[in-house]
């Protein structure tokens, strides 16, 4: 639209002449994008983008559509007949478009209290494991049609459902997917990270766009089932994955850039495609006649005629991984380290891709909780590392006088934060205390929850508003729930509140979490599938969950505790349901003010002490780790 329209001499001059023109960016305005996005779907039974909404000056909207040829074509009217039509009715029967407006703002009022709370049970978490096993696409992973979308939090969902019930149809649906769009061209062979989207059933063809909040859930997928199979290969795409982020979209201050565009030159994919002949420049006849091979690099190509590297047609790869074979898992060192490197500076030079140099806290919120687990999961210190810089650059950036802000890009900070922006980045604390046991990460995720439930939470009828309440106000306060390309803002929420009740035992998360989960079922009513993300939620809280208090003398050598902490990491990112306590003599008095009853817990003299809570029954303490870990963890 903007090359077809925006920059049509007729269509800019009759817009300036009309309309007052607002362009919005939805990564920095999202509460803007869900009203009228809303509205698009109320009135066409669909959404999409780009959005175009005619509305009065009060912001009430009586017009909207998706995309507009700037004439009539296919039964689908123009920009400028539609504009050309509004303007004049405005000026001539403006009642008409007011009235319009008028019932539409009623309509979205009265969505936005249709929500009825409902008791969290078992019964959602088995339908919507149900609703994916019948759109599971058992040849090529996923689910439905072209397009597809990764969505890692249903994978995530499937996983932790599969191992709680023992179901193997849900490891398995989750375990295809994943190494499917491994297979596929989604997944960038060459620099890692994977594109927004696949275009077909088969992972092949993607659209071309990097995005930071797709590559950190990704990663959160490969890293869990790593953790619950240890096969390198989900290892070694959730390393890659990072080792992306943070060669591309990693600012010199730790923040993490939003993503890279699909296009180079003006032309989607071509920073990604490639001939035999450019392959076998680069590396060598014999080499690059191997790498083409191996990744479907032909003369007739996959792509307007060119290539996309994948492994779907790859026979021999196929089959090992069917048998479990370490081969195929180990098959990319046979082409050595040096040779993709080869590739990868070619390819740097041969074009460029434009960045969105953006720095956002919600997107940051996912990537510190992705480096963070992986650190723990996959021993890698460097991981956790980038989490702890990331975490610092927002609260030296975008936290300013106890409330948080959107984004930050050369020196500006702006926008006032979004529920999603609390609710990631109190996960992401979280995520970084249950790697590091460093109490001043639980004592900052407890306050910016306070600050987020005094400013988004529905006390009356439950869940919570992506606006503040002192923020701008628009024509309906919202509240999402479905989960999207990420888990929505109160699907996060309730997983943040679930994790500060668990840890602390304070009654005060958990009487607001047992509303939001209420609320949540509601929101589910129909189509749990939609709400993986907050299925997780409700599975930690509908099973027996375990807690865990390790208390270690002021003795205990330094290299003794990090060995001990770094055990104890790998535990809570691994285990259902656990939560890892750590107290010390330098902690406890700030752990007692955080989590009361760890008072009851003394810090021994000498060695260490492990106390397992498991459901309603509490073990005599252990002087090792090792007395709880083959019966009970």
């Amino acid at each position: 639209m903007e090359q077809e329209s925006f920059e049509n001499n007729t269509i800019a001059e009759l817009l300036n002449r009309e309309y007052i023109c607002v362009k919005v960016d939805r990564e920095e305005r999202p509460d803007v994008d869900a009203v009228y996005m809303s509205v698009c779907q109320a009135m066409n039974g669909q959404g999409g983008w780009p959005l175009t909404i005619i509305m009065t000056p009060a912001c009430r909207p009586f017009f909207s559509g998706t995309y507009l040829p700037p004439k009539a074509r296919y039964g689908r009217v123009g920009l400028e007949e539609l504009l050309t039509a509004v303007a004049g009715q405005w000026k001539t029967g403006r009642g008409k478009l007011l009235d319009s407006a008028g019932r539409i703002e009623a309509y979205l009022k009265e969505q936005e209290r249709a929500t009825v709370s409902a008791e969290p049970g078992m019964d959602l978490v088995h339908q919507a494991f149900r609703q994916f096993a019948g759109n599971f696409d058992k040849k090529n992973g996923g689910f439905g049609g072209a397009p597809k979308f990764p969505t890692p939090h249903n994978l995530l969902f499937l996983m932790e459902y599969g191992t709680r019930e023992k179901k193997r149809e849900a490891l398995t649906m989750a375990e295809t997917t994943l190494v499917q769009m491994y297979r596929g061209g989604i997944f960038d062979h060459i620099g890692g990270g994977f594109s927004r989207y696949s275009t077909d059933e088969r992972w092949l063809v993607p659209h071309f766009e990097k995005m930071l909040y797709d590559n950190a859930l990704l990663a959160l997928a490969y890293v869990e089932a790593f953790g619950l199979t240890g096969r390198e290969l989900y290892g070694g795409v959730a390393r890659k994955i990072l080792a992306y982020v943070g060669a591309e979209l990693t600012d010199a201050q730790g923040g993490f850039y939003c993503g890279q565009d699909a296009d180079s030159d003006g032309v989607e994919g071509k920073y990604y495609v490639f001939t035999p002949k450019e392959i076998c420049r680069v590396l060598g006849e014999n080499a690059g006649t191997a790498f083409c091979d191996r990744y479907g690099i032909t003369e007739h190509g996959n792509f307007e005629g060119k290539s996309i590297p994948n492994l779907l047609g790859n026979e021999a790869y196929e089959e090992d991984v069917k048998a479990g074979n370490t081969k195929a898992e180990q098959a990319e060192n046979e082409l050595t380290i040096a040779d993709l490197q080869k590739l990868y500076e070619y390819r740097i030079h041969r074009t460029r891709l434009h960045k969105d140099d953006k720095i956002l806290v919600s997107w940051n919120g996912w990537m510190i909780c992705a480096f963070a687990k992986a650190g723990a999961v996959l021993g890698e210190t460097e991981y956790v590392d980038l989490a702890v810089r990331a975490e610092a650059f927002i609260r030296k950036n975008l936290a300013k006088n106890g409330r948080l802000m959107v984004r930050y890009r050369d020196g500006d900070a702006a926008g006032e934060g979004k529920l999603d922006d609390y609710a990631c980045y109190i996960l992401a604390l979280l995520e970084l205390y249950r790697v590091t046991f460093q109490e001043d990460y639980l004592a900052r995720a407890s306050m910016w929850a306070e600050t987020m439930i005094e400013q988004f939470f529905d006390r009356e009828r439950g869940g919570f508003y992506l606006t503040a309440k002192d923020g701008e106000q628009l024509i309906v306060r919202t509240k999402e729930t479905y989960d999207g390309a990420m888990p929505s803002g109160n699907s996060t929420a309730a997983r943040g509140l679930q994790q500060l009740a668990q840890i602390t035992g304070e009654s005060k998360w958990q009487e607001i979490l047992d509303q939001q989960m209420h609320y949540l079922a509601g929101a589910m009513e129909g189509y749990p599938a939609g709400h993986s993300y907050a299925l997780l939620t409700m599975m930690s809280v509908l099973y027996p969950s375990k807690e865990l208090v390790c208390t270690t003398s002021p003795a205990v050598r330094d290299a003794e505790q990090k060995t001990l902490f770094n055990r104890l990491a790998y535990l809570s990112e691994t285990v259902p349901g656990l939560a890892v306590v750590v107290k010390t003599a330098d902690n406890e008095m700030e752990l007692a003010k955080l989590a009361p009853y760890t008072r009851d817990y003394p810090v021994p003299k000498d060695g260490m002490l492990f106390y397992l809570c498991s459901g309603s029954r509490c073990l005599p303490p252990v002087e090792k780790l090792e007395q709880l870990m083959e019966k009970w963890l």
